[in-house]
């Protein structure tokens, strides 16, 4: 096609101007999970190729955004745009010498160096992606990618740049906003789209194109980025503009890659616009973002300030914790298998499906807004870019299955929860978004509907997952309310939300002041007394704790409850009572009402509630039973109607709310469970407590009942509580007696005698849900408890578990006993568990234990302080944002004592420097650090043995890998597994290499005649293709070990085929992969992934 009118061809290389650096610009306008980026790509390219057109993922950006607007300064000066905040499109021409490129964005004063990292430019296509070498803006959201179908003319297309026309006489750098309309039928030999604009620039006096400058500039229409401007089309008088198509991009296999290797979500699919009317699902897909972001952008935080509104926003106050998995084996849960810790916003980066388990309080609810809002395109990302595309759909069980009505069907998923635009969904717009693959559908509160409910909720989950695979589901729950492996036929993967650590609480405490605006002494204060008074830290384990203690120490001027009764009495006064003071009700109606009178009428609704298996209730119930009890409580009556009090308790007491219409409930489980059991205790219904011991929605009523009982009483029901777990054979409810002694204050010593007796039983604990209820007893168990010695790996992971979540200095020996068990495994858990308690003090009594080649996991600043002490280790893990100080800081003493290091989770790694004295080296593994950019210090560790890089991708690693002469094995991510012939050719070459683990994708660029004989383990992860395994027989002959067990079906061969490589010894196959004609293989072992 022709290059374009008038500065050599191109449309619009302008001159670079004099000034620019100086010129005034304002006004002027970590990847996806593994998984989720091969379906990204995959059914990508597939609907490409097929010529199909395609939804978009949701994203936030609706046409050209002020901030994404780049200059690019290339010698010549050319235009840009932001797909990420460091990555950037323009046109291949503008930066053809591929060296000193420079950017500039609105607001910024200096040109930021940027790398080009992939370019092409033919007859279709002429386009470059650069990388910043810094972030130039902090908006995280992405475009959304478009195609134009059909031959209709589309009007309304608009393009942002810097052409030599906007320029004054001064030659500064200035915008300018075209407009014009695409017209479909042009350029169909040589695809381009054509833009006829609204209005054409007059002609330069010197002959050169007027658009010079603009090249680079991005094309969208209806709000979808579908071309890059490349070129002023010859013939139309500067009235036409030529782009490159961004379904041709896509359509390049190098540049989605670059795209994911490069923090910029690859499209599922991508949308197709054609002339008027404009797409209703994307329109609508914008406006629910839009109320999803305003809905559940804010979060409660119990008593910031009680003149106003207990609203803070989320990306404020949101606290990351810390989640646990754990995988089970046939025959039972294995509390070892797990991961180790990890963040909770994380969990389904890794698992499509999730069972969330924690207790009250404990952040479950938050952590779905945080999650909501994120997938919604909110701006406090993070960590989170798995979820861009996704739509989100929360499902509070509480609301869903009121009054026993039907769980809905997903066109009815918006109506269900209110939803106020439910009606302006397009028809069928749910089964699309679902069929598709794109809903991230967060289903919050098993534990909060009746127990009859569940199996049926169990079953609705089955159905929609049969009918939509594909997405990501979490479901969260307490602890007990579901027995282990629930949805475990159903594919979910159980987390448990892990009690907040020391330096998680630290900073909960300062944001919390920080929130209220009270002093930062109050803070310290506060932290002081957290760390020195044991009974006041067990009580600071999850954020409604850390939130009502914050209050009280504020409100009390230093002063703490020491228990839980205490404190939840505490943080009633504090609501009823000092609310009333604030809000100025005593001059509204000329009455006290103190604390009591509506603590009686709350607590009678509380019981009603439980009684009932309810955690809401319907308007007109609760007006009847304030109705009832008002001749009781005359005090309240002088209010008016039991229809006012109600109103009163709902406006004043900052406890009830009334979340529907005609719909009321607590604002939070713990405060209904809480004046449940006091109500239980007056009118004493000891029977029925004892009764519905095996209930799990009894279970925190049962507890505070012991302590609102009077000592008799106490003895009694915990009496009734052993004759019922006998009754029953149920374990549970003995477990439920000894966790209530903790709140007996004074209690007959043989009834505590009985208890403990029959908790003994159940000692060492053979389930998740024991070792949960033996935590709940608190440290009076850890006597109990036996050291590995005795025990199985099983148990001893058990009572390991249980002994790190009770969080008490008394279990220091007792984990410290562990360090010396025989399963690594147990080990691992033992340094997990490190960050719940004083960094210092662990380490001393519990960490210095442990075997010396064990590798140590370090997470926190405090824990790399005590590296000194401890003394360098051989085998080393750093996981967090250690910056490059800290990490320099953990070098070897003396040097060459650590062979192993393992960093990961780091987003503030830059390069590798910190190694320069780490040369002795052995083993090393960089895993999740998308920030990393350079990698030239390995060069100065020729020992290396062992190499894994995952992120970020692009680096050059098979370039230099003759660098270490005595490798044997390497690990490569996606983004940096070879990706031309000679990066194989590299790996042939390597005289040492005999194990490798690459991206099956990248055997895409195997060269056919190329022999690699040095290889004797082959691990390939992600999309394989059977046309790529073909030539492997010939091309791998000594490969003994196969594994494809983190490899993924693809969708257009329907089944695996594995080549039968002449020196196979053992295969290795993903969980339910298809075998066929591999049974009885003569001198082959196959193993099925887990």
């Amino acid at each position: 096609m022709g290059r374009g009118h008038g500065c050599g061809g191109r449309c619009v290389q302008g001159p670079y101007a004099q000034g620019l650096v100086h010129s005034e610009t304002q006004g002027h306008g970590e990847g996806p999970g593994l998984a989720h980026r091969r379906r990204r790509r995959r059914r990508c390219e597939r609907l490409l190729r097929r010529g199909q057109g395609l939804i978009v993922l949701l994203g936030d950006q609706g046409g050209p955004l002020k901030d994404r607007l780049a200059a690019v300064l290339c010698g010549t000066q050319g235009s840009g745009y932001l797909l990420s905040p460091r990555l950037v499109l323009t046109a291949a021409h503008v930066v053809a010498r591929g060296s000193g490129i420079r950017v500039l964005v609105p607001g910024s004063r200096e040109p930021v160096p940027c790398e080009r990292v992939w370019h092409r430019d033919d007859a279709s296509c002429d386009a470059a992606l650069l990388l910043a070498d810094e972030p130039l803006t902090d908006d995280a959201r992405t475009p959304r990618w478009g195609r134009v179908g059909g031959l209709a003319p589309l009007p309304g297309c608009e393009a942002i740049g810097y052409p030599y026309a906007q320029r004054g006489g001064d030659a500064r750098l200035e915008s300018e906003h075209v407009t014009g309309t695409v017209k479909c039928g042009s350029a169909l030999i040589r695809p381009t789209y054509v833009m006829d604009i609204d209005r054409a620039p007059a002609p330069r006096a010197d002959g050169g194109s007027p658009w010079a400058g603009f090249s680079g500039a991005a094309l969208f229409a209806r709000g979808l980025l579908i071309g890059v401007i490349a070129a002023d089309a010859e013939g139309w008088l500067h009235a036409r503009l030529k782009a490159t198509r961004v379904e041709d991009l896509l359509g390049d296999g190098s540049f989605v890659k670059t795209l994911t290797e490069f923090g910029c979500p690859a499209p599922d699919v991508i949308r197709e616009v054609h002339g008027p009317p404009p797409d209703p699902d994307a329109e609508f897909e914008e406006r629910y973002a839009a109320y999803v972001r305003n809905k559940h952008s804010c979060l409660t935080i119990y008593g910031v300030d009680l003149n106003h509104d207990r609203e803070w926003p989320l990306d404020a106050s949101y606290l990351s914790l810390e989640a646990t998995a754990r995988q089970r084996p046939p025959g039972g849960a294995d509390p070892t298998a797990g991961t180790g810790p990890l963040p909770a916003d994380r969990a389904l980066a890794r698992q499509d499906r999730v069972l969330l388990r924690g207790v009250a309080g404990s952040g479950k609810t938050t952590l779905v807004q945080w999650l909501a809002v994120a997938a919604a395109g909110g701006r406090a990302l993070g960590d989170l870019t798995y979820l861009h595309g996704r739509v989100p759909f929360v499902l509070p069980l509480r609301h869903l299955a009121r009054d026993g009505a039907p769980l809905p069907s997903p066109e009815s998923f918006l109506s269900a929860v209110g939803c106020p635009i439910a009606g302006a969904q397009p028809s069928r717009w749910t089964d699309r978004v679902l069929t598709d693959g794109r809903g991230l559908l967060l289903v919050d509160g098993i534990d909060e509907i009746p127990e009859p409910d569940r199996e049926r909720t169990r079953r609705w989950l089955h159905d929609l997952i049969s009918a939509y695979p594909g997405n990501l589901w979490l479901v969260t729950s307490r602890p007990s309310a579901v027995h282990d492996g629930w949805l475990a036929l159903d594919g979910f993967a159980e987390l448990a939300l892990r009690p907040m650590n020391r330096d998680a609480v630290t900073e909960f405490v300062e944001r919390w002041h920080s929130a209220t605006g009270a002093e930062a002494s109050l803070a310290r204060r506060l932290l002081t007394a957290v760390r020195t008074k044991q009974d006041l830290a067990a009580l600071a384990t999850n954020p409604l704790m850390c939130a009502l203690i914050c209050a009280l120490h504020r409100e009390r001027k230093g002063y703490l409850p020491h228990g839980r009764k205490e404190l939840y009495d505490a943080a009633l006064a504090m609501l009823l009572e000092r609310r009333e003071q604030v809000k100025g009700l005593f001059e509204t109606i000329g009455l006290e009402l103190t604390k009591e009178p509506q603590i009686a009428l709350l607590q009678k609704l509380a019981y009603w509630m439980i009684r009932n298996q309810q955690t809401e209730i319907h308007r007109s119930r609760a007006t009847q039973i304030v109705s009832d009890a008002l001749p009781s409580v005359p005090q309240v009556a002088q209010l008016g109607d039991a229809r006012r009090v109600l109103d009163h308790l709902l406006l004043r007491s900052g406890l009830l709310r009334e979340p529907a219409v005609d719909a009321i409930d607590f604002v939070h489980r713990t405060f209904q469970d809480f004046l449940a059991a006091r109500a239980a205790v007056e009118e004493g219904d000891f029977g029925l407590l004892a009764d519905s011991a095996d209930k799990t929605q009894w279970e925190d009523v049962i507890r505070m009942a012991v302590a609102h009982a009077r000592p008799k009483e106490c003895a009694n029901l915990l009496r009734d509580l052993v004759e019922r777990g006998d009754r029953l054979k149920d374990r549970r409810v003995h477990l439920l007696a000894m966790a209530c002694l903790e709140h007996a204050a004074e209690l007959d010593e043989t009834v505590r005698t009985l208890v403990r007796a029959r908790a003994s039983d159940i000692i060492p604990p053979r389930t998740i849900e024991e070792s949960d209820a033996l935590i709940k007893v608190g440290p009076m168990v850890l006597e109990l408890l036996p050291g590995p010695e005795e025990l199985t790996e099983w148990e001893a992971g058990y009572v390991l578990e249980t002994a790190a979540g009770i969080v008490h200095d008394a279990a220091l020996p007792l984990l410290a006993r562990f360090c010396e068990a025989p399963w690594a495994r147990v080990r691992e858990r033992v340094v997990d568990a490190w960050g719940s308690f004083d960094a210092v003090r662990y380490a001393r009594e519990v960490i210095a234990h442990l075997p010396a080649d064990d590798i140590l996991t370090v997470r926190t600043p405090g824990q790399m302080a005590t590296l000194e002490e401890l003394g360098s280790r051989p085998r080393l893990r750093l996981r967090g944002d250690f910056d490059e100080s800290s990490l320099a800081a953990a070098r070897p003493r003396p040097p060459g004592r650590t062979h192993e290091l393992v960093v990961s989770m780091n987003n503030s790694l830059r390069n590798l420097d910190f190694l320069k004295e780490w040369a002795g080296l052995r083993r090393l593994t960089l895993s999740n650090c998308p920030n990393l950019r350079c990698v030239d210090a390995l060069a100065q560790l020729p020992g290396l043995e062992h190499v894994s890089l995952d992120e970020p991708g692009g680096l050059p690693v098979l370039q230099d890998i003759g660098r270490w002469p005595a490798l044997r094995s390497l690990v490569l991510g996606r983004g940096n597994s070879p990706s031309s012939m000679a990066d194989w050719a590299a790996v042939q070459c390597h005289p040492t290499l005999d194990d490798l683990t690459v991206s099956a994708p990248s055997l895409a660029c195997l060269p056919p005649r190329l022999v690699i004989t040095g290889l004797r383990r082959l691990a390939l992860v992600g999309s394989l293709s059977a046309g790529r395994l073909l030539g492997m027989p010939g091309q791998f002959p000594h490969v003994s070990v196969l594994d494809l067990g983190g490899t993924v079906r693809d969708e257009a061969t329907g089944v695996h085929r594995v080549p039968r490589l002449p020196a196979l010894r053992r295969l290795i196959v993903p969980k339910g992969a298809d075998l066929t004609g591999w049974e009885g293989l003569s001198g082959v072992e196959i193993f099925e992934a887990p």
